[in-house]
């Protein structure tokens, strides 16, 4: 990039006053530029320490020294003067930033009267300024209530200020140059909001920008800078306003020295273009101010103690670069994730610090990806590595930081779900309740079933004890004890509404942000909360746990300086609640915790693009991959790259670096990381990223390796498998890496001796045993059940077994599921929402309640007796449903007219079906069990397992068709479902005991012929399924003429199942029956010459006796391993398909593939059914 053009355009702005004179002792003029340059390593910040160093000792009291750095150096810098023996410390240097300098001016000179404002403070203003100009805004009016929009708008001001652009240079922009509309737009907005923030600050706030623009004019004025030496080191690049600085220190201070990392190379495509361009900057300021600056080049390496680290150093951007051999400083490992990564480099830390006795204060670990930050932070203390990782953390989730924002939330949602129980869930509020945890948990379960919102919160009438025994899928009477624990729910749940509603009391009545934030503040404290925290804070420092004591200091202070930062913008300004709350929320989502070290011994972490370690013995650089190591640059602020070159182009406006720009300086990144070491160099990369995706090693390594001969890359696997020892450096994790070991060697794989003698010895010392055992139990568990006692199982399932079909059903998909559902009778929460099984519900009460209005006589409905009837069925039925559920939300009511719909359409179904068929309704909702209650419910003759003990099986048919030819009756069961997987006979399920229902229910109604009033040649029609739905088209559009819907829909209401073959009998299914007829009825299709096709689904009456007996047979199995005490976790898979995916139980089972894959069983898919049955001898009733 040419930078003639910006020296033109710098021109304009590097104007800071009139040039001062400066006069030594002797009356000559005198002003001073220098800069100290050199490639990394080669002392330039130690001669330059040294420098200022020497002049302290000759003068300690004389004239100002000021060392400017980076915010994050200015420590270490300090740290140097502290510790060196000479000095212990100093009075005539002072280790500054830019914006401490400019408030160390303005203590001299005054000149800043106004607040400074801080970043959550700007972005409260700009929110608030944003809603107020909402009219003005040509793009951006639909997004300002967008999370994290105004904090982008806040950047981008923030960016146009450090490079000293006004809005009334982007309206100019604007005016007269063509652009897009959506980029004119754009421009437009920022260029407004951004005016309206300066005509809103203008005499009574600053912010940092216009800090050190003041900072600039007010130079010339201090005395005590005329007096001063400046040392400026640790920056790479500066902004137009740091530039600006610059010159104006130049014009008034005694000397100006600058440090940069360079070796003076000024092409665009160099290693060093970044820093080389500040120095062509430099030069132009001296040259603009009518001196020379002065250039010291540093070459010579002081840094690097190891022949290794001095060639990388030299020959990283060489053209032609020479190769040596490597001497064993530089490494490169390879891992298969980012763990394993991370775990290597901390086995490598603790090893280095017990053999070679390597301070951990001398160990840097960088890096680029974030996701490494959380990995050192949970990975580090489980090798006892003390550290600290320079990356300010957000408050968010903080507990106490959760409480204040969704305290907020709550009463911006009128008390909805979501917010309120992240309320309890922080504990804050709850804090001095015994087992809050555990009765937050019972108010979660209660409040989820119930669907408490808004005032329900508070209405007692949703919150007595007796409400509580309702509670999940089976109803239980309360003890004593669940009294008194339910009494404490509803008493926590109070306490904490009662603080809720104070809030809105107080808030309802202000005006004002003075009067909000005060009602606010005055609210939290009679929650007693200051004292708390205080309290909380000094329990940590007695236990040592400073960081956390520290965090809670910083979250209150937080919370009390967003306070007054709304108060300072807004003081007296009528605003609405929701706005002040808006506000609010706004603030504390900026707050972040800023630690300081704990100690000073600990390994240094830091990224890689704000390094602040120098000169460590060791430095690890982690995730050395592609995509972080060089990075894929995108741009996220709201000027994109081509705006901020039309911005130069056209207006000689520089603003921050584009995506291209930044893509070059990537290597200078890596140089700068990989040039912090001494002596030794980590450099590593994982082959797996945290969600599983594939990832390549960065390119930079194939360069480094390049540079050596023998510089081979460790896979750490093949690596700890050769050396096993390499693992074992602390017991922790020496444990887990054994657990491993152990587990291969058990599956028959090869190990290492090595992992059996290190058991014996972990195993044998009292120290180094903890939480062995524990650990190798794992190794042999496989996730069995005991199989309960005969004397247990009576207990637990009594001497007689009354069960529905459902209840085999489930036992042999899996033994442990009802083990824990009818033994345990573990009790499922529910949910205040309409699940599968309730729409099933809905639809038999409707039918059931419409089928006794007609006495099961479809046939003669009439069109407007059949709306007529939904709606009289619908009105009694769904005020029921999971406590008038229906009725709670626009979508439930929504769902209620689609029911209605549904019935509608089934009704219309059943007539049809009713007009062309011979069989009758006779029965709805007929229940059968061992006693029957009254005459309409049938009897069900008992079974009994070979334990000899009665099985007595309940249940209800949903509908009851017959028909009688002379003296035979055929009966027809069928059963309405919701769903059409359910809908479907399988007669492979049948066989296995997987779908007895329908079995069940014909072999009941052929016991009860008599009772049915049936004759005594009473015989199987058919077993059918009749699937409740409304249909939809899927036709193209020219079919849309040519359809008749009504024909078709109908035919989608098909019944499914099993029928009799017995030719008598089929065309009572359907009387439209004959050769090459298909029906829309039953699964009935016949062949030109009158035969059935393949395709009906029928079989001959001995086939359908022989699956009845064999279904009794399956009760009797199922009872008798149920009373055998079997609770196994054993699924029965199915088509490829486990009964685990939905299944309410897995909580509690652990099913896990890995090891209970052993004992699930399978269904034989290679069976026919009909063939298999085949086999059964029919004996008494059936034969």
């Amino acid at each position: 990039m040419n930078s003639m053009p910006i020296l033109i355009h710098r021109e304009k702005f590097f104007y800071a006053g009139p040039m001062r004179v400066k006069l030594s002792f002797e009356g000559v003029f005198f002003m001073f530029l220098d800069v100290l340059y050199g490639k990394a390593g080669t002392g330039k910040s130690y001669a330059m320490l040294e420098e200022i160093k020497e002049k302290m000792r000759e003068n300690p009291l004389g004239d100002p020294i000021i060392l400017i750095a980076p915010t994050q150096n200015t420590f270490q810098l300090e740290q140097a003067f502290v510790n060196d023996p000479d000095l212990r410390g100093s009075l005539r240097t002072e280790v500054l930033h830019f914006e401490r300098l400019s408030h160390r001016v303005f203590q001299e000179v005054g000149g800043l009267n106004e607040e400074q404002l801080s970043k959550a403070a700007t972005e409260m203003m700009i929110y608030d300024i944003l809603h107020q100009e909402k009219s003005e805004l040509q793009l951006y009016g639909s997004q300002i209530d967008y999370y994290g929009f105004s904090e982008k708008l806040y950047e981008q001001i923030q960016d146009f200020k450090k490079y000293a652009v006004s809005p009334e240079q982007i309206t100019e922009l604007i005016a007269t140059h063509p652009m897009q509309t959506r980029m004119k737009h754009k421009l437009h907005d920022i260029a407004h909001i951004y005016q309206r923030l300066e005509d809103r600050i203008q005499g009574n706030y600053v912010s940092t920008e216009d800090t050190l623009q003041r900072f600039i004019e007010m130079m010339p004025q201090s005395d005590w800078l005329s007096r001063a030496e400046i040392y400026i080191d640790g920056f790479h690049n500066f902004s137009t306003l740091e530039y600006q600085i610059l010159r104006g220190l130049a014009q008034n201070c005694k000397r100006v020295s600058v440090l940069l990392t360079t070796n003076g190379d000024k092409d665009t495509f160099s290693l060093f273009r970044k820093p080389s361009e500040v120095l062509t900057h430099l030069e132009d300021i001296a040259h603009d101010l009518g001196t020379t600056l002065h250039k010291r080049q540093f070459k010579q390496q002081q840094r690097f103690l190891t022949e290794d680290l001095s060639h990388l150093e030299h020959q990283f951007d060489a053209l032609q670069p020479s190769t040596v051999n490597a001497q064993g400083n530089i490494r490169i490992l390879e891992s298969s994730s980012m763990r394993e990564e991370v775990n290597e480099v901390a086995r490598q830390i603790i090893k280095d610090n017990r053999e070679h006795r390597r301070r951990y204060q001398d160990v840097a670990i960088l890096y680029r990806d974030e996701s490494y930050a959380y990995l050192l932070e949970s990975i580090l203390p489980q090798y006892g590595i003390p550290y600290h990782i320079d990356v300010k953390r957000s408050m968010t989730h903080h507990p106490v930081m959760e409480m204040f924002r969704s305290l907020i939330e709550v009463v911006q949602t009128n008390w909805n779900f979501e917010p309120l129980m992240r309320l309890f869930k922080t504990g804050v509020l709850t804090r001095n309740t015994k087992d809050d945890h555990y009765l937050i948990d019972l108010l979660e379960n209660f409040v989820l079933e119930r669907g408490i919102y808004g005032q329900r919160w508070i209405d007692d009438r949703y919150f007595t004890i007796e409400q509580f025994s309702k509670m999940g899928l089976k109803h239980h009477k309360l003890t004593e004890e669940d009294r008194e624990t339910f009494e404490k729910v509803v008493q926590l749940k109070s306490y904490v509404m009662n603080h809720v509603l104070q809030l809105e009391r107080n808030l309802k009545e202000a005006t004002t942000a003075v009067e909000y934030a005060t009602a606010f503040y005055e609210t939290i404290e009679d929650f007693g909360l200051p004292n708390q925290l205080m309290t909380e804070r000094d329990e940590f420092e007695v236990e040592g746990e400073t960081q956390k004591a520290e965090e809670i200091d910083q979250i209150w202070q937080g919370f009390i300086q967003t306070l007054d930062d709304l108060v300072r913008v807004f003081d007296t300004s009528s605003m609405t609640v929701k706005r002040f709350l808006e506000l609010l929320d706004i603030g504390l989502d900026q707050l972040e915790f800023v630690m300081i070290p704990q100690t000073l011994d600990q390994v240094s972490i830091g990224t890689m693009d704000l390094a602040k370690v120098d000169n460590k013995a060791h430095v690890y650089l982690i995730g050395v991959n592609d995509g972080s190591l060089p990075q894929s640059v995108n741009s996220s602020s709201l000027i994109t790259d081509d705006e901020k070159r039309l911005f130069e182009e056209n207006a000689d406006i520089e603003l921050s670096p584009t995506s291209d720009i930044l893509q070059m300086d990537e290597a200078f990144v890596c140089y700068i990381a990989m040039t912090r070491a001494r002596q030794q160099l980590t450099m590593s990369y994982s082959l797996m990223g945290n969600s599983g995706e594939e990832k390549e090693p960065s390119p930079y390594l194939a360069q480094i390796q390049a540079l050596f001969n023998q510089l081979p890359t460790t896979n750490i696997h093949h690596y700890h498998q050769r050396e096993p020892l390499a693992l074992m450096q602390h017991p922790h994790q020496t444990k887990t890496a054994l657990f491993e070991s152990l587990q291969a060697w058990l599956n028959e794989e090869i190990v290492a001796d090595t992992w059996l003698d290190t058991y014996q010895v972990l195993r044998d010392d009292s120290e180094l045993n903890d939480g062995l055992n524990y650990l190798l139990s794992a190794l042999t568990y496989n996730n069995e059940t005991v199989q309960l006692s005969n004397q247990l199982s009576k207990k637990l399932y009594g001497k007689t077994m009354n069960a529905s079909v459902s209840r085999f059903e489930g036992y042999q998909n899996c033994p442990f599921k009802h083990y824990a559902s009818h033994g345990l009778r573990l009790n499922e929460r529910t949910k205040y929402k309409l699940e599968n099984f309730d729409l099933g519900d809905i639809f038999h009460q409707v039918l059931r309640y419409i089928s006794e209005r007609l006495n099961g006589d479809f046939t003669n409905l009439q069109p407007n007796q059949i709306h007529q009837l939904t709606v009289e069925a619908l009105n009694e039925i769904l005020p029921e449903v999971q406590f008038n559920v229906l009725n709670s939300t626009a979508y439930y009511r929504y769902l209620s007219q689609r029911i209605g719909t549904i019935v509608e359409s089934t009704l219309k179904a059943l007539k049809y079906q009713g007009e062309h068929s011979k069989f009758v309704p006779q029965r709805f909702e007929a229940g059968f069990r061992r006693k029957p209650r009254n005459n309409n419910e049938l009897e069900a003759t008992p079974l009994q397992t070979r334990q000899g003990i009665p099985i007595n099986i309940r249940g209800q048919i949903d509908r009851i068709d017959t028909y009688q030819k002379e003296d035979k009756s055929y009966v027809n069961v069928v059963d309405y479902k919701s769903s059409k997987t359910s809908g479907t006979l399988d007669l492979t399920k049948v066989y296995y005991g997987l779908q007895m229902q329908m079995m069940t229910y014909m072999d009941v109604v052929l016991q009860n012929k008599m009772r049915l009033g049936l004759t005594e040649m009473t015989k199987p029609g058919g077993l059918l399924y009749f699937h409740v739905h409304q249909p939809r088209p899927s036709y193209q559009l020219n079919e849309l003429l040519q359809k008749d819907f009504g024909q078709e829909f109908l035919g989608a209401y098909r019944l499914n199942g099993l029928l009799n073959d017995d030719e008598e009998v089929l065309d009572a299914f359907d009387t439209r029956f004959e050769p090459q007829f298909k029906s829309d009825i039953v699964p009935l299709r016949a062949k030109k010459d009158g035969a059935l096709h393949y395709s009906s689904k029928v079989a001959n009456e001995e086939t359908i006796y022989k699956f009845l007996k064999h279904n009794r047979q399956n009760f009797i199995d199922i009872a008798s391993d149920i009373m055998d005490g079997h609770t196994e976790v054993a699924p029965l898979r199915y088509d490829d398909k486990l009964p685990c995916e939905f299944c309410n139980y897995r909580a509690v089972c652990h099913v896990d593939s890995l090891i209970d894959s052993k004992h699930y069983r399978s269904v034989d898919e290679t069976i026919d059914p009909l063939q298999a049955i085949q086999d059964e001898k029919l004996e008494g009733e059936y034969q």
